[in-house]
Order: structure tokens, then C-alpha cells, then sequence
């Protein structure tokens, strides 16, 4: 008997493949937070050296907030799982022929389990000094699974399902400018949480120079770290508000909207970084910080559609229609 899901035809199919990684993409979205919400209240051994299990239980006593923190944090990650496992299944099955859906789709796959043994990697060496590595790591690799997805989402959307014409657009944003603010995003979420995890948080006195310095050598490690991460910021202002300019022109719309949705988030962001910097109070600190992953991570998410819609608006419009015919021909093959 067949798969219910086999039987469907091409759009309902097509629908279906999107709203799982939909929720795989707002899901991984959610567990990036929650694993800031994580570090920042120092929560990350609230289940012990244990994994999978949380103080050697399936089901742990909740006897204080950090293992309630924690334990939530890892069947947040569970449900990550599901999709991840669904969205890479449908992949095989349905668009092996499609390497734009099937490659993101699974990358994402692979991704995820690299993540869960970053996880158990992390709680195992909790206590060594070199800890906030496995923690940059495990960040940096949500990340790129947080990619995969968006990219699949964007892709299988524009190729499996009818789209309203678009007119080509007079003006294409180079896509090495693209590239280049997509990874500076990515650096300032990276050195944010080697900031992190060197205790710098505070280590910057003013904003936006460090103790009057743009190059604070003199001051110390933890200093020069703090600033990189504000120079890798800037850095990534300045693209983005180069990439703002070129798309005033005639670009694709949803390029301009997803460019003008990374820079609000970003000035979001660095709002919130100098308010990290110039107030002390413990209980705004712990959800400033949490607030400012959620929109380093925004920003990368932002990017990372960007790219991915520039790409696709150079693809040849008879690749697209050639898409949407396979899958239909698949159909009616699988129903025959």
C-alpha cells in the first residue's frame, strides 16, 4: 500500500514539504533563543553530567530553575529532531532529482545530529576551562542548521509552486557584497559568543570606543576581544546600509523587503548591545543578553534569505517551469 503522502499530487505534495520545514526553520529559530536563554542564566549543567537523560532521569525532579531551563532546552532540541527527520525524508523520497531542495534539506538532516553531539559534547566537559568553546560551536552549528532550512524553504517555495509573473529586474545586488554581509553576520554572533565566554561582557567601559580606544591593545585580552565583536558589527551597519542604498532601484521585492527587515533587526541589535554595556541591572542584563542572540540570530536568518532569493532570481526562468514539470510528471508516474 502506498504512502499517503506519495499519493498526493504535486502542489498539495509541495504544500505539505513547506510547512514542515516551515516549522523546522521556526523551531531551530526557537531553540537557538532558548539556548541563549540557556547560557546566560548559566543553566547549561542544570541536568549534570548527564545526557540524554537529566541527573541520570528520563524524567528529572524540577528542583530549581536551572534544570527546568536546561531540560527544557534539550526537548526543544527533541522537537527540532522531528522535523528535521520529516523534512529529510520528504527530500529523499519526493525531490532527489532537485538539488536546490534536496541539498539544503539534507544538510539540515546531517546538521542535526552533528548539533546533538555538540550538546552532549558540551554538558560532558561543562567544567573544563575550554568550555565556552563547545558552546561556540554548538551556537555556530544551530546556525548553519538554521541556514539549511531557510534555504530549502525559500527554494522549494519558488520551485515547486506556481508563482505570479515577475518582471526581471533592472538592477542585480552583487552577490559577493551579499555574501560578504551574510558572513559578517555570522562573525558577530561567533566573536558575541566568544565575548561570552572570555566573562567581556562588561570588559568595554563606554560605548562606542572601549575606554576611550578603538584599538584597545593596551587594555588586555577580554577587551580587544569586546571590540572586535564591535568593529564586526559596524562593519556589518556600514554593508548593510550600502545594500539599503542599491536596492532603492528596481530590484526583486522580496529581496528589498528581507534586506530592509535585516536592518531593522540589526539596529535592534546593536540598540541592544550598548544598553548591555552602559546598565548594570543583573535581571535586564540576563534578558538583554538573551534578547541580543535572538536578534544576532534574526540577522543572520535575514541574510541568509537574502542570499538565497538573489540566487534564485538569476536562475533561468525555464529551470523553474522544468522543476515544477518534474514533480508533476513524477505524480502522475507514482499514480499510474
Amino acid at each position: 500500500m502506498r504512502d499517503s503522502a506519495k499519493n498526493l499530487e504535486p502542489t498539495a505534495r509541495a504544500r505539505l514539504f513547506l510547512r514542515m520545514t516551515l516549522g523546522a526553520v521556526a523551531t531551530t529559530f526557537l531553540m537557538i533563543v532558548i539556548g541563549a536563554v540557556t547560557r546566560v542564566t548559566e543553566s547549561g549543567y542544570g541536568c549534570g553530567p548527564y545526557w540524554p537523560s537529566c541527573n541520570g532521569l528520563l524524567i528529572p525532579e524540577f528542583e530549581n530553575i536551572a534544570v527546568v531551563i536546561e531540560y527544557g532546552h534539550r526537548v526543544f532540541a527533541l522537537i527540532v529532531g522531528v522535523f528535521a527527520v520529516s523534512v529529510g525524508v520528504m527530500a529523499w523520497r519526493n525531490y532527489r532529482a532537485q538539488p536546490l531542495i534536496f541539498a539544503p534539506a539534507m544538510l539540515g538532516f546531517v546538521l542535526f545530529f552533528v548539533q546533538s553531539a555538540i550538546g552532549a559534547l558540551t554538558v560532558v566537559i561543562y567544567t573544563h576551562a575550554a568550555h565556552w568553546i563547545s558552546v561556540m560551536i554548538h551556537l555556530g552549528n544551530s546556525m548553519f542548521l538554521l541556514a539549511a532550512f531557510i534555504a530549502t524553504y525559500i527554494n522549494a517555495r519558488r520551485l515547486l509552486l506556481p508563482q505570479p509573473d515577475e518582471r526581471t529586474p533592472r538592477f542585480y545586488i552583487p552577490p559577493l557584497q551579499l555574501a560578504l554581509a551574510t558572513m559578517l553576520s555570522f562573525m558577530v554572533a561567533m566573536v558575541g559568543a566568544a565575548v561570552a565566554g572570555q566573562n567581556a561582557t562588561k570588559a568595554c567601559i563606554g560605548y562606542p570606543l572601549c575606554g576611550g580606544e578603538l584599538f584597545p591593545f593596551s587594555q588586555g585580552a577580554p577587551q580587544m576581544v569586546h571590540m572586535l565583536h564591535r568593529l564586526i558589527a559596524g562593519a556589518l551597519g556600514v554593508l548593510l546600509l550600502l545594500l539599503l542604498w542599491q536596492a532603492r532601484v528596481d530590484i526583486n521585492l522580496a529581496l528589498r523587503r528581507t534586506l530592509q527587515s535585516a536592518f531593522a533587526i540589526y539596529l535592534a541589535q546593536a540598540a541592544l548591545g550598548a544598553t548591555i554595556v552602559l546598565i548594570d541591572d543583573r535581571d535586564w542584563l540576563v534578558m538583554a543578553r538573551s534578547l541580543h542572540v535572538f536578534f544576532a540570530a534574526a540577522t543572520w536568518a535575514a541574510m541568509v534569505a537574502a542570499s538565497t532569493y538573489a540566487w534564485l532570481q538569476r536562475l533561468p526562468k525555464d529551470r523553474v517551469i522544468l522543476s515544477r514539470a518534474s514533480d508533476a510528471a513524477r505524480s502522475a508516474t507514482m499514480s499510474s
